[in-house]
């Protein structure tokens, strides 16, 4: 235990000091969520509300700041790590404990959710006390844990709406293993609290035209076709790298030959369905690699219980490590000369590169009145954190689909006679132009990683805003 301890809490410092001191900005979606903490509600447009309300709590107590928005998932890793300790000690042993304790930790999918904030990060923490809740209910039959598994439930739920996975899981489970608790009444007071915690989200999904459900039905339903080869290799290469490669192998082992353990017949029931739903969802259709990374907390644990027992387990140890440090620090390619295996334009980690000097170059024009606008919401997002004053910002709509700002537009109106900035990738569209009277300044800031351009901004100050943008139906698409 005091291994695991330190173990954790070494990278606890290590991961506040990463926030504070690595040029890593806040990622559009981080940005994005720490926005809608400015303006809380019971939902919103394509997520429930978790992640705004973790935010809100965070910079009520720290202010506007990157550690703010990231001290959630930092705490979250944490406090996880230590419950997955206690937990697999009771499933199996201590060296399993102690390995599901530490390996999960330098993986690159739970690196990545220990950092960002995210739905995922709440999600995979709420869903594995959920885990723990459902083991512990079903094998005591006391009150109270179905009482906590309805309440994590109902938070996993208000974090990501992939948490609806746990009621056909854990009926599935159920079925096979104790189907008598079903003639009890403990179940059912679990999921009555899980319900009436999800009322909130459904209420305000029946006000806003459930138009929630319609984005998630459409990223489900988008771009489908019949047989799509490389998104389903894609997807497999995403869950190996998520497990950092070699847990991967002795998941599958799991999912296969562990159904004789009802410990691992658990475990595999509560990951392998969803890896399965999404597996074959990927036969048609792109997907993203973090849509089943929930599931890997039950297959950590069945990772960990083969490996405990294997000679790889080191080897593993070790790559898991190598990568971890390759995700967090992608320049050391470049020392090593091996900047073409992940080159900086591919490198992942420039989704967070650049935003907190587009945000000073912007303050530099930036007087406190005019209206901040970008066709991107994630443009949008990055303006209100990092421009001074973290202004209210607004998103066009120049042939995009739906999104939350397009909730948020009345406030446009308030602008009117007032001057503008605008700011994209590209050159300002024709049609931004007819919402002003003219351009004041113009110029363009060059953004590098690695020593190579990987994007620019062109930034707008313009004159007297009309109002007169031609945009295009907000509703066109979920």
């Amino acid at each position: 235990m005091k291994f695991v301890l330190l173990f954790n809490f070494v990278l606890l410092i290590f991961r506040v000091f990463y926030v504070l001191y690595y040029p890593l900005d806040l990622t559009p979606e981080e940005a994005q969520y720490w926005d809608w903490s400015r303006h809380l509600d019971l939902s919103y447009y394509s997520k429930p509300p978790m992640v705004a309300y973790l935010n809100y709590l965070s910079s009520s107590i720290l202010g506007h700041t990157e550690l703010a928005v990231r001290i959630v998932p930092i705490t979250f890793s944490f406090l996880l790590s230590i419950l997955t300790y206690f937990f697999s000690k009771r499933f199996f042993n201590e060296r399993v404990a102690i390995i599901s304790a530490t390996l999960p930790q330098i993986s690159v999918g739970f690196s990545i959710n220990s950092i960002l904030m995210t739905t995922d990060a709440p999600l995979l923490f709420f869903w594995s006390l959920s885990l723990i809740a459902l083991w512990l209910s079903l094998e005591y039959e006391k009150t109270i844990y179905w009482f906590l598994l309805g309440f994590f439930a109902g938070l996993a739920f208000l974090s990501k709406y992939s948490a609806v996975f746990l009621l056909p899981l854990a009926l599935l489970y159920i079925f096979f293993y104790k189907r008598q608790v079903l003639k009890e009444v403990k179940p059912y007071l679990s999921l009555a609290v899980a319900f009436l915690m999800s009322l909130p989200v459904l209420y305000w999904n029946y006000k806003h035209h459930f138009v929630s459900f319609k984005h998630v039905s459409t990223l489900a339903t988008k771009n489908s076709s019949m047989i799509n080869i490389n998104s389903l290799l894609e997807f497999l290469g995403g869950q190996l790298l998520l497990v950092s490669v070699l847990p991967f192998f002795f998941i599958v082992k799991g999912w296969l030959f562990g159904w004789k353990d009802k410990a691992l017949s658990f475990l595999a029931l509560t990951s392998m369905p969803i890896f399965l739903f999404f597996f074959a969802m990927s036969i048609k259709k792109p997907v993203e690699a973090n849509w089943s990374g929930f599931a890997y907390f039950s297959g950590f644990l069945i990772a960990s219980y083969y490996l405990s027992k294997s000679k790889f387990l080191y080897p593993t140890y070790l790559l898991s490590f190598c990568l971890f440090i390759l995700l967090h620090f992608s320049p050391i390619l470049d020392r090593m000369g091996l900047s073409k295996l992940i080159p900086p334009q591919k490198d992942p980690a420039k989704v967070g590169i650049g935003w907190e000097a587009l945000g000073k170059e912007v303050s530099k024009i930036y007087r406190g009145d005019e209206i901040v606008i970008s066709p991107l919401y994630q443009i949008s997002a990055e303006l209100a954190f990092y421009v001074k004053g973290n202004p209210r910002t607004y998103c066009l709509n120049l042939g995009r689909r739906m999104n939350q700002y397009d909730l948020w537009r009345d406030g446009m109106k308030n602008y009117l006679g007032k001057d503008g900035i605008y700011v994209s990738y590209l050159p300002i569209d024709q049609r931004v132009l007819k919402g002003f009277s003219g351009i004041i300044e113009h110029r363009v800031l060059p953004i590098y990683w690695r020593g190579e351009k990987i994007k620019d901004f062109y930034i707008y100050k313009l004159r007297n805003y009309n109002g007169n943008i031609e945009e295009e139906s907000m509703f066109r698409s979920y």
